[in-house]
């Protein structure tokens, strides 16, 4: 193994670890390495005001069209925002690489044009034929922060936490009139939700109005649920309400039993025990846990091509299949020129945790959101 391929693999396993996003074909070799200086010796970018439109990605309503609108080519089901039910508060990914501050300033367009052209299209526009998307902009831990040496990127997480925080309280007092919700996120935006399920909703008075949580892109051990999680069970079922869904994909064959290890260890040693270390895994082509395994046809539609400004692209059927096992979904890595896939060593499949499974998550999100109002009538 030469230089630049440990190189590359250390810092897989730090993503991993911290479960953050850095998009493909930009890691570079500087973004490899923390800031030159502490967290503390950086002024904070100004607090977002959540009143402001503008610190939104995705708002519904046509006086703010966004990247959460689009709808792939062909796609039979449209965008349903204006006659939806239920809401989806999504929390994007890393998206930030710049190397000014520890955290985005949320007046740097150039990155928000990226986050909307990398993940609010081909992510948060996964909801919205099911719901009303929300996405807030926050102050977003760079990418620098998975390769802080000291405590500075926990600093850099805790900051943009709090903007994630404020945000959903926000968007619970002044947009959801009692509406039900799911929560939806990628890596940096699922390692947030945790906290969120645990401070805000998790037995609170909102609890109800659930539908479900899409956490995708880092592991939960199943001993979470009850411990920490102490009213949301994972989702069983296809159409079951209230519940938490997980995975994190890698290609057949590839290294995700140390990325589970990696999660079981933190769990291990937070709670003194390996009972329920088990990695939570629901395959995002069953949505069952009685079904892990998924073969190719059983794709409805994976988005091929890259971030990028403009349409969606159609999307494919039938060429990436799926198997939870120990953890980790293991998905067919496709051939198709169409696809544009960043493969990272080990066959991590982390930027991709959403796009190759596009069409059964946007089904699965519209038939959980009838299925809790087939339940909850009124």
């Amino acid at each position: 193994m030469n230089r630049l391929t440990m190189i590359v693999a250390a810092a897989v396993i730090l993503i991993l670890a911290g479960g953050f996003w850095l998009y493909p074909r930009i890691v570079l070799m500087s973004q490899m390495r923390p800031l030159d200086r502490p967290f503390d010796d950086y002024p904070h970018p100004p607090a977002p005001n959540y009143a402001d439109p503008a610190n939104w990605a995705a708002l519904p309503g046509a006086q703010h069209a966004d990247a959460a609108d689009l709808v792939p080519a062909g796609e039979t089901v449209g965008d349903r925002q204006t006659e939806a039910e239920a809401d989806v508060f999504y929390i994007h990914p890393t998206t930030y690489r710049g190397r000014e501050n520890w955290n985005q300033d949320l007046a740097l367009k150039e990155w928000n044009e990226f986050t909307d052209q990398s993940v609010i299209n081909r992510q948060a526009a996964i909801f919205n034929g099911c719901c009303q998307v929300y996405a807030p902009r926050y102050r977003q831990a760079a990418s620098a922060a998975v390769y802080a040496t000291d405590d500075s990127g926990d600093k850099a997480r805790e900051l943009g936490y709090a903007d994630v925080k404020t945000a959903f309280q926000y968007y619970i007092d002044h947009f959801n009139n009692g509406r039900p919700f799911i929560i939806a996120g990628h890596s940096q935006g699922t390692f947030y939700i945790e906290r969120l399920l645990e401070e805000l909703v998790d037995a609170s008075a909102i609890r109800p109005q659930l539908i479900a949580i899409y956490a995708v892109g880092i592991g939960f051990p199943e001993g979470m649920f009850g411990r920490v999680f102490k009213t949301v069970p994972p989702c069983a079922k296809p159409d079951s309400t209230g519940c938490f869904i997980s995975w994190n994909t890698f290609g057949r064959g590839g290294d995700g039993a140390a990325a589970a290890k990696r999660y079981e260890a933190r769990y291990e040693a937070r709670f003194k025990t390996t009972e329920g270390s088990e990695i939570l895994c629901i395959n995002p082509l069953t949505f069952d846990l009685d079904q892990p395994d998924a073969p190719k046809s059983a794709n409805l539609g994976s988005l091929p091509g890259r971030a990028g400004p403009g349409p969606l692209p159609a999307l494919i059927p039938g060429v990436v299949g799926a198997t939870c096992d120990g953890g980790i979904l293991y998905a067919d890595i496709p051939e198709n020129d169409a696809f544009d896939l960043f493969v990272l060593p080990g066959k991590v499949l982390h930027f991709h945790d959403y796009d190759l499974f596009f069409k059964n998550i946007r089904d699965n999100a519209i038939l959980r959101v009838q299925s809790y109002l087939n339940r909850h009538p009124a």
